[in-house]
């Protein structure tokens, strides 16, 4: 095919008219006749051959649309053409049809009413290609079946009169309908050549994203696919401008209803050609009209490997948080009532003030929150505020650029506020801020904004801040020494962890969790020794439960702990081992009856691995129980 326009009719000899015409008048458009029932693949030949632009008129134009999407120009009737055709028909009988395809007349509402009022309408309807010959033939055979003697159309409708053996007249176009068309398809070749070269470049750009990408239309027909999503949905080669209908490859088609109407969808999990995808949809709009919807598609597989490779990132560079709120140990009432608080918390993007003495475990909160939120995925950054002189904190938290101070690196340096951009930041003792550094910090939180120490250039930032100390805020922005402005952006919302002389019921199972994360041998208590374990202050919290813990693990190699054992990790006297012996000649009483219903609970109600976890008979265990609940009655 030489021409990058055809002109295509299902009438026989028009195609040499027009072929002679379109030559006539300096047009380089070729003209075929082709047969109705081969229409799809005549037509897919002459794009494969170089084809761009169409010119047909009546229901080829419905059929190609079906198929193909390149542009197809409507070869329109004139309203008066109908005249001459019409007057033929009534000097045969006054039985007439008029048949065909109005929405291709121009006008043919308007001026219907100049035409004869015997004259009986039929309009076709858009059909398949395989059904449209049997269609129109079924149409015309009605109208005769009604009495009509005469039948005036386009080329379908005169073969189907045709094979009736009834009277007909044939609707011809005019040349100037010809011509008018052949200057629309030229246009329509410039547009298309210009939309062509903008879709190989929106191709480039989805083909080098690293999820699959396409683009639907109105009628859910793909426009534009990447070759991940083609690979996802395993789309065959797009050949010739077929259309190819996505809800035939997606395996739920009121999604793709969903993505039609204009919805917005976001993560919503479908297993295709047996792989787990996420599907995202975001309507596009033209003159505020929705005429489709852009798709992305993730392979969860692919997600997953990419969120491995942003936590090897963090883990070579420090940032990121390692608990959650799994690893929180505390059945006690306190801790659950905080642990159901922060994990509140972590459904938002507020600031958060974490308040307990050393050792409360104030960062394992700060890291459960963050991996507990939407951020999870980005950078934890944590900084101890007390451990670093005023100007190297500020260097830090803000960074600086080339030449800011003396020993400033030469290439400058991101503050972490920067490295935790969509991310988490954790200020652990921020009572220790000085007042110049409390201002910079207002500031961001306030505006969302830093500069770099030495640089005037404004830097966004996204960071949720959780912040924590130990010292009494309220009193230190009561004299002075903590911005009260401040205090009230960064105690939006708050923890106060309790310590574990407040939570003894949670030490014994502390000390279990601790030795198994450690590595360390699974120790057995004796009475004795739980009950001067519990009777610790503690003042160190959850770092000195540690600390015992080594320590046990170094000096005990028994599988029981004795008191002796205890008594001589926690370094304390003679005198007060030998209290311990003595006392009350019954040492299960001084064990807080909640730890034994505790142990209990633990053992799923077996007293007989209770009595042996503490040390004591399961006649004792019995007695003590027995008390225990009088004690509650």
């Amino acid at each position: 095919m030489s021409s990058q326009i055809c002109y295509v009719t299902m009438v026989e000899g028009l195609a040499d008219f027009a072929g002679e015409l379109f030559k006539k008048n300096k047009y380089d458009i070729d003209a075929h006749y082709i047969d109705i029932d081969q229409t799809p693949r005549q037509v897919g030949k002459f794009i494969k051959e170089g084809a761009k632009v169409l010119i047909a008129r009546g229901g080829v134009v419905t059929i190609i649309k079906q198929s193909f999407s390149v542009p197809i120009i409507n070869l329109k009737y004139n309203f008066l053409e109908f005249f001459e055709p019409i007057k033929k028909a009534y000097e045969i009988s006054d039985k007439v049809a008029l048949m065909g395809w109005y929405n291709s007349i121009d006008n043919f509402n308007k001026y219907k009413a100049l035409l004869s009022t015997s004259l009986h309408y039929v309009e076709l309807s858009p059909t398949t290609a395989a059904d449209c010959e049997d269609y129109i033939y079924r149409e015309v055979k009605k109208v005769v079946e009604m009495g009509i003697k005469v039948v005036v159309g386009g080329g379908g409708v005169v073969r189907a009169a045709k094979r009736l053996n009834i009277p007909y007249v044939h609707v011809d176009i005019s040349e100037q309908a010809y011509l008018d068309a052949a200057d629309e398809a030229l246009y329509n070749l410039y547009i298309y050549e210009e939309n062509l070269r903008r879709n190989e470049i929106i191709t480039a750009v989805l083909n080098n994203v690293f999820e699959g990408a396409l683009t639907i239309d109105s009628g859910g027909y793909i426009t534009s696919c990447n070759n991940i999503a083609r690979r996802i949905l395993n789309l065959p080669k797009h050949e010739n401008n077929e259309k190819i209908l996505l809800s035939q490859y997606f395996p739920r088609k009121d999604t793709i209803e969903n993505a039609i109407n204009g919805k917005k969808l976001v993560n919503q999990f479908f297993t295709i050609n047996n792989n787990q995808v996420v599907l995202n949809a975001e309507p596009l709009y033209l003159d505020k009209q929705i005429t489709g919807s852009i798709i992305t598609l993730q392979e969860t597989d692919t997600i997953l490997n990419l969120e491995k490779k942003i936590l090897k990132n963090a883990v070579a560079s420090g940032h990121y948080a390692k608990y959650c709120f799994d690893d929180i140990v505390g059945g006690s009432y306190a801790m659950s009532m905080i642990k159901d608080k922060a994990q509140k918390y972590a459904a938002s993007n507020s600031p958060v003030l974490i308040l307990g003495e050393s050792g409360t475990g104030k960062e394992i909160f700060a890291q459960s929150i963050h991996n507990a939120s939407t951020r999870k995925n980005n950078p934890f950054v944590a900084i101890n505020c007390a451990a670093l002189p005023e100007s190297i904190l500020e260097s830090e938290l803000f960074g600086y650029v080339k030449g800011a101070f003396t020993g400033a690196r030469n290439e400058g340096k991101k503050g972490i506020f920067e490295m935790a951009h969509k991310g988490t930041i954790f200020l652990d003792e921020i009572g220790e801020f000085s007042p110049k550094v409390q201002a910079r910090l207002l500031r961001v939180l306030q505006e969302k904004e830093i500069s770099r120490i030495g640089d005037d250039k404004i830097i966004p930032v996204d960071v949720r801040i959780i912040a924590a100390t130990n010292k009494d805020l309220w009193k230190a922005m009561e004299d002075g020494s903590f911005r009260e402005d401040l205090y009230y952006r960064i105690n939006v919302l708050n923890l106060t962890l309790p310590p574990l002389r407040e939570r003894r019921e949670d030490i014994m199972e502390m000390i279990e969790r601790l030795t198994i994360r450690a590595g360390f041998s699974k120790k057995t208590f004796a009475l004795e020794a739980i009950e001067i374990i519990l009777d610790q202050k503690w003042r160190g919290n959850i770092r000195e439960l540690n600390n015992f813990i080594e320590r046990l693990e170094v000096m005990s190699i028994a599988e029981t702990i004795t008191l002796n054992d205890v008594c001589q990790i926690l370094e304390l006297p003679f005198k007060e081992k030998l209290d311990y012996r003595i006392s009350n000649g019954n040492s299960i009483q001084k064990v807080d009856g909640k730890y034994i219903l505790h142990m209990l609970k633990q053992n799923y109600g077996n007293k007989k691995k209770t009595a042996k976890d503490l040390g004591i008979s399961t006649a004792t265990l019995w007695r003590r129980l027995k008390e225990i609940k009088e004690k509650i009655n």
